[in-house]
């Protein structure tokens, strides 16, 4: 994983660099050559490219004043601009702007009016305004570079983080930069993940500059990490063998999820696939997942009938894992079986959708005996824990340690946090996911995982990043309006393939 830290965990790592014998002046200089060799990427060729750098008074504007004259260096017509008099800058600043100068490049105060005239011809701009530690609106000077930026028809490249977003909770109080590419320094910070920010920083890249960063628990997926984990058949393996799935769902009226379930279950290795939905949409459901055993449930008063679970006694004392939730409803008779099941079964659940309904704020989940997740989107996690307080990241783990569970709390970069405190964030959902099922397709894809022996946490991941995978490339190939959810459990298959093919080198 990338690794993800607090800014003042980060900050914290530079003082020390610094009380450690390493000269600001060497760190900004690392940082500098990242944004540098970034810039170069997006440029292609660099030598006759007009750079123009928007620069703030901190050390963040040193460290794109050090980009720049490195790109000036190598021919490069490079500008910058100065949200206040070069003069005024400190010591550091002083040298950077000796630098650019000595490179062939100009340095100038920064006026709304000089800004528009450069940005206009500028093939790339490179963002130094306002660093991860800083928070609230653009005031001044630096809200009209922001704006300035804003009008850009150029790449842009962020030093650290996009102007205008917090580094600690991604929030954007007014305007903010949006970059083309963010080169961040030793780790991702809360910032680049959380939303609205997130939605700021481009494509993301981390660049070790030597900071005495030590390892934490939480990061952002990458796929090089999670392609060990796919459950591959082996040549003794049975159906069995890869683990039995059984899955609950459904309520009259409403076969579409477990039928959604199933259908992404079948495509991720589950040996044997085991349907629980009411009786009245149990013909339904078998013929369009034909893969599958079904069992037919009793109903009672528009849900399932008390003793519904009951019916599925024999396949709990089998099963690997079981997923509960979608489409079930949230009649009476329904809960006391959700929680039932939940109680009797002492393997790996997933709990998704109506389920999540059943817990309450989350009592049960802390008495529960096996592993388990849980898949809330935000409206559902609200409603588990209506007394959450900080970021995304610090509520699904507090959660997740409170219940004992895996929580995945689901969005735009979904969470994945686990009771010993491991954190991944994951990267690959698409907006096309928001549409009705997704969330049925996720809980049959983890589901799967989990009935093949991988953990919660691992399950999470692996199962969050497939599925925001197999989204992208639904579509890719249906475009970004006519994805529906049936068409994410079929692009499944290609996006275990692109991690099957990371794995084999």
């Amino acid at each position: 994983m990338k690794p993800l830290a607090t800014v003042a965990a980060v900050q914290a790592a530079d003082a020390a660099a610094q009380a450690g014998g390493t000269p600001v002046e060497v760190l900004m200089g690392r940082a500098g050559a990242a944004v540098a060799a970034a810039a170069s990427r997006e440029l292609g060729r660099v030598a006759g490219r007009r750079v123009v750098a928007l620069v703030g008074k901190g050390h963040n504007g040193g460290d794109a004043l050090e980009a720049l004259a490195r790109l000036a260096g190598r021919g490069a017509g490079a500008e910058a601009l100065v949200t206040g008099d070069p003069g005024d800058l400190d010591d550091q600043g002083r040298r950077c702007v000796a630098l650019v100068v000595a490179a062939g490049g100009r340095v100038r105060p920064f006026s709304p009016e000089l800004a528009g005239r450069l940005l206009a011809g500028a093939d790339l701009v490179l963002d130094g305004l306002l660093g991860t530690g800083s928070s609230g609106a653009p005031r001044g000077a630096v809200a009209e570079a922001v704006e300035a930026v804003g009008t850009a028809g150029a790449p842009v490249v962020a030093v650290d983080i996009p102007s205008g977003v917090a580094g600690a909770t991604g929030e954007v109080a007014a305007g903010a930069v949006t970059a083309t590419v963010t080169v961040t320094f030793q780790a991702v910070k809360p910032g680049h993940v959380l939303p609205p920010g997130s939605d700021h920083v481009g494509r993301l890249e981390v660049a070790d500059i030597g900071l005495p960063l030590a390892p934490g628990r939480w990061g952002v997926s990458e796929a090089a990490d999670l392609a060990g984990l796919v459950p591959i058949p082996g040549a003794e393996q049975h159906k069995r063998s890869r683990g039995v799935l059984l899955l609950v769902g459904g309520s009259p009226g409403m076969g579409g999820a477990p039928t959604l379930m199933g259908l992404s279950a079948r495509r991720s290795g589950t040996g044997l696939l085991v349907l629980a939905v009411p009786a009245s949409v149990v013909d339904r459901v078998g013929a369009a997942v034909p893969e599958a055993l079904t069992v037919a449930l009793p109903e009672s008063g528009g849900g399932l009938a008390r003793n519904a679970d009951d019916a599925c006694r024999r396949w709990l004392g089998e099963a690997t894992a079981i997923g509960v939730g979608p489409g079930l409803g949230r009649a009476d008779g329904t809960q006391k079986v959700v929680r039932g099941l939940l109680a009797a079964y002492e393997g790996p659940a997933v709990v998704d959708a109506d389920a999540l309904f059943a817990l309450g704020t989350g009592g049960p989940l802390a008495e529960r005996r096996g592993p388990t997740l849980v898949t809330p989107h935000a409206g559902e996690f609200a409603r588990l824990a209506p007394d959450a307080e900080g970021t995304r990241l610090e509520q699904a783990a507090g959660r997740a340690g409170a219940w004992g569970a895996t929580v995945l709390l689901k969005g735009n970069n979904t969470v994945i946090a686990d009771p010993d405190g491991r954190l991944a964030i994951n990267p690959t959902g698409v907006p096309a996911l928001a549409t009705g099922g997704t969330g049925d397709v996720l809980t049959g894809l983890t589901g799967s995982l989990l009935a093949q022996g991988l953990g919660p946490f691992d399950a999470g991941r692996l199962g969050a990043w497939v599925h925001g995978r197999a989204g992208a490339l639904a579509a890719a190939a249906l475009g970004p309006v006519s994805v529906a959810a049936g068409d994410v459990a079929e692009h499944l298959p290609g996006a275990f393939q692109e991690l099957l093919r990371r794995d084999r080198g």
